[in-house]
């Protein structure tokens, strides 16, 4: 007996920095999604967080093919266990099964719309609420490094308010606690948007300017000198597996938005990123990697598939986590194939986490009956 195809839900875009990043993800993730597995219902998400049901993906020209779904203005309302297309005075609903979630950044990677799909009953894939969350802001996260006792590069952070208000107690707390070069970032952002390198106090008061217009909690790092950036994705639930490791080759003072997205090609996306797979390191340093990125996806509650960043000084061995992303740039699946999982395989999974986290949350008795009512 065939068996019935999922409708499968993807959704993109979102009112983030990272919109243009999500399309680009969404664009390379269609032609992974087996049609005859499932029924593929594109949704965009626009600037305004207003939702749109799509036509298939067009090989080129996807700018044209966003305006164009605006304009049929196919209108989306998440519903319980689905969707609701608008169109004038029409509307038809339809049951999804799961949701593939490709929106990275804010609303789509933080737990907002993680929220709003567990209250609705669909089933999504990636981390839930709080892994979502906990992996969006760089200051909680490195605070719960620390406390796991994982060596994390010195920081300290600040809300922009504070820091309009009194500039010089801020930077006299930086200058006490840190050592230039520093890193200055919005908390909750992604690839690399925002991020300055500061040298001085003058390109500090710069960079908090900048990463300001992004976040209003700002992290500062000092930079670990004469290390290289080495990912590795993590995939699984409560026993996860990790992917071969892959060392970025960039050739800016770090890794920016420039050198991740803007050098193969605007429908490559982090793919288009120079990058030696597997990592010029040794398999000790590697397996090391592995398993704290293993250690940390359990530690932050997250599920489904995530890459984890790392810093790595060569010279001295040490191994520095720098960030979780919870949904990464092209889904990392440059580092699964090299792991031997192909892409349609890694939505394969993806999707089957996704199904498992749902069925494990629906054991969970959520009634509970009390006599609170029945008082006088």
């Amino acid at each position: 007996m065939k068996e019935n195809k999922l409708n499968l839900a993807i959704i993109f875009g979102s009112k983030s920095p990272e919109h243009e990043v999500s399309i680009v993800t969404a664009l390379q993730a269609w032609d992974w999604i087996n049609p005859k597995k499932y029924n593929r219902f594109l949704i965009y998400v626009d600037r305004n967080n207003q939702a749109y049901l799509c036509p298939a993906f067009p090989k080129k020209d996807y700018r044209y093919f966003i305006k164009k779904s605006l304009r049929k203005k196919h209108l989306v309302n998440f519903v319980q266990n689905g969707i609701v297309v608008r169109k004038a005075f029409l509307k038809k609903k339809i049951r999804i099964d799961v949701a593939l979630l490709l929106m990275h950044g804010s609303y789509g990677e933080d737990g907002r719309i993680q929220g709003m799909l567990d209250f609705l009953g669909i089933p999504y894939t990636g981390s839930g609420v709080l892994g979502s969350s906990l992996g969006m802001d760089k200051a909680t996260m490195k605070d719960i490094f620390v406390k796991m006792g994982l060596r994390v590069a010195s920081y300290d952070w600040f809300w922009d308010d504070e820091f309009k208000k009194n500039p010089k107690k801020i930077i006299a707390g930086v200058k006490k606690n840190l050592q230039y070069p520093l890193f200055i970032k919005p908390a909750n952002g992604g690839s690399s948007i925002g991020i300055s390198k500061a040298k001085n106090r003058k390109q500090l008061k710069k960079a908090v300017k900048i990463a300001s217009k992004f976040d209003h909690k700002i992290l500062i790092e000092q930079s670990v000198e004469e290390a290289v950036d080495i990912n590795c994705a993590v995939m699984g639930g409560y026993q996860p597996i990790a992917s071969a490791c892959e060392q970025p080759i960039s050739e800016d003072k770090f890794l920016s938005f420039t050198e991740k997205y803007l050098k193969g090609g605007k429908a490559k996306g982090m793919a288009g990123l120079s990058r030696i797979i597997p990592a010029p390191i040794s398999q000790k340093a590697t397996k090391k990697i592995q398993a704290i990125s293993k250690l940390i996806f359990k530690e932050l509650g997250c599920w489904g598939m995530a890459r984890m960043d790392f810093l790595y000084q060569e010279k001295t061995g040490k191994i520095y986590p720098n960030e979780i992303n919870t949904i990464s740039g092209s889904l990392s699946f440059y580092m699964w194939q090299a792991s031997g999982i192909k892409p349609t395989q890694l939505i394969d999974k993806m999707v089957k986490l996704a199904l498992k986290r749902e069925k494990e949350a629906n054991k969970l008795d959520y009634i509970f009956r009390s006599e609170i009512l029945d008082q006088k």
